[in-house]
């Protein structure tokens, strides 16, 4: 068998965990999933630190380390500014596993992956992913497939803006239906594509998975902090349903592919429970002397508050289409980043901070004024590292923070500098950030909350380390278990696979121990001294998104609980 007849399809479970993956396989749920397990290899597979969508799958994509291709994040400084900016495809540098593909005049289409607008000219089709703005941005290529999908009565969702408003049961069921059918038409476009399009490489990443353990894990798990025993007796299966929703998907896509077809599973990241455990990091620094808030007039207290409640109302009662026409009319009620929170921080007395307003993975960023620390960067890091340490569970008086993760040690490459400073272990402890209060009491640095979970706003379920990855079809080893495969494996195993050279400068490996020896030994793995990677000097042309776009992303991230 030679590679260059081989053809790969990549189907993205986002969030996707065997924790859960495979007790459903055994028990026969999941049959289109166990079949590929049985007849092929599978390992655990490690993501990026942390284990965050867009550094995971901007990771695969390129198959470097944040370090190379600078995307740490669904926000990221602004440059020359202390304010921050939701980053997308052109916040990323170097080369896409496809845009790899399409320069050696190889076909290639791919649906939904995260981090993907703009979308690239490819050889093929592309249709981007969570960071498009919303359904009416230019998220195709080429844009014909709009038209095309139309003509094919196809109704493709970009958008999934109801899951911030899920305070009651029927809510509920109204969202998992509408993510079921979003899921089902997803399909059937990538169905209809590779027809009129056909592909040597194809991809899809179905977001379900993610979406819905996020919101409803505390039905399901019995040890969960929250878990909910009257919602229970609805939802408990809600997450099992949407992995054997995505199962029939899969079937649908599988149903047209020959042995020389090469199928991978994967996920970006793992998943698990959250816990109730509540931290208030900013405040946390303030008491360290590390952070000084600005004093808030009582009038700037009142409008805030007011602003408050005005935005959870008009988000749990309007429609996304009226939201929209809203936003529009009224451009100051918006989503802003180019603050830290809702409370002002004074700069010249703040040697370290977090960004607040984003609170799915809280990031411990030092005071630079002019490229330089404000102070000593490693006395600092190590000062804030050590009281995280020290911080205890109110009820277990156990450390809520296992580890500090230390940016220069996980990352490399040209961009490394531009990262965080420090990364909380989120993903291990299962905490989550509440907003801080400038100058509260001490005892609300750290709580445990014990009020039942906000439907649609606060998460059930979090980011883990561990994803999967399946592999089977042409050169595969059946029924092979094996470990040490991570995120940045993928593309250079998939480049091997199709015949290409991988580039000397990804950082991933090709997964030679899953493929059978003969195999190997007749393909020795070839290597492409190309560095796709920006020079320190020069900048990417950054795509910026416009007032009304970022208004747009703010709302999905919120919808989704990633940001407050």
């Amino acid at each position: 068998m030679s590679n260059n007849d081989l053809s790969v399809l990549i189907l993205g479970l986002d969030g996707a965990t065997f924790d859960l993956m495979l007790p459903w396989i055994e028990q026969g749920h999941l049959p289109t999933l166990g079949g590929l397990l049985e007849g092929g290899a599978h390992s655990r597979l490690a993501s990026t630190i942390p284990p965050i969508t867009p550094c995971a799958w901007s990771s695969f994509m390129t198959g470097k380390n944040p370090g190379k291709h600078g995307l740490f994040d669904f926000v990221e400084p602004i440059p020359g500014s202390r304010g921050f900016r939701f980053t997308n495809a052109s916040s990323r540098r170097g080369k896409s596993l496809w845009g790899i593909l399409s320069e050696a005049q190889q076909r290639v289409g791919v649906v939904n992956v995260p981090m993907t607008y703009p979308p690239e000219e490819v050889n093929g089709f592309l249709i981007s992913g969570l960071d498009t703005p919303h359904e009416h941005s230019p998220f195709m290529f080429p844009a014909s497939l709009r038209q095309q999908l139309k003509a094919q009565q196809i109704g493709y969702r970009i958008d999934l803006q109801h899951l911030g408003n899920m305070r009651t049961d029927a809510r509920r069921q109204k969202q998992l239906d509408d993510i079921f059918r979003a899921e089902t038409e997803r399909t059937r476009a990538m169905k209809y594509l590779s027809g009129a399009y056909p592909s040597d490489f194809r991809m899809i990443v179905y977001g379900a998975t993610d979406q819905v353990q996020h919101h409803f894990w505390h039905y399901m798990d019995r040890r969960h902090d929250k878990y909910d025993a009257a919602g229970a007796k609805k939802f408990q299966n809600a997450i099992r349903d949407t992995y054997i929703h995505i199962d029939g998907c899969i079937a649908s896509l599988l149903e047209d592919q020959d042995r020389e077809t090469v199928v991978v599973v994967m996920s970006d990241h793992g998943f698990g429970p959250t816990t109730g455990v509540r931290l208030r990091l900013n405040q946390v620094l303030e008491d360290a002397g590390l952070l000084t808030f600005v004093k808030e007039r009582q009038s700037g207290r009142v409008k805030r508050a007011l602003a408050g409640v005005l935005d959870k109302l008009l988000r749990s009662t309007l429609s996304p289409d009226m939201k929209r026409t809203i936003a529009g009319l009224l451009p100051g009620v918006r989503v802003w980043f180019e603050r830290l929170d809702e409370a002002e921080v004074d700069w010249d007395q703040t040697r370290a901070y977090v960004n607040e307003a984003y609170r799915s993975s809280p990031a411990i960023w030092i005071n630079r004024r002019n490229g330089q620390a404000e102070g000593n960067t490693e006395a600092i890091a190590e000062g804030v590292a050590s009281i995280l340490k020290l911080l205890l569970d109110p009820h277990t008086k156990q450390p809520v923070v296992a580890n500090v993760y230390r940016t220069r040690d996980l990352y490399h490459g040209p961009f490394a500098d531009r990262a965080p400073e420090l990364l909380p272990s989120w993903w291990e402890d299962g905490f989550l950030l509440d907003q801080s209060i400038p100058n509260g009491p001490r005892e609300l640095l750290v709580e445990r909350s014990e009020t039942p979970i906000q439907g649609g706003v606060e998460f059930a379920g979090s980011h883990r380390l561990d994803g999967v990855f399946m592999i089977a079809g042409g050169p595969v080893r059946p029924g092979l278990e094996f470990q040490g495969a991570e995120i940045i494996d993928v593309a250079p195993t998939v480049l091997y696979l199709m015949g290409q050279p991988v580039p000397a400068d990804m950082d991933g490996r090709v997964l030679t121990e899953c493929l059978d020896p003969q195999f190997v030994a007749d393909h020795p793995i070839r290597f492409q001294d190309e560095m796709g990677e920006v020079p320190d000097d020069q900048e990417p042309a950054h795509r910026a998104f416009s007032e009304d776009e970022s208004a747009m992303i703010a709302r999905r991230l919120q919808a989704l609980g990633y940001i407050k």
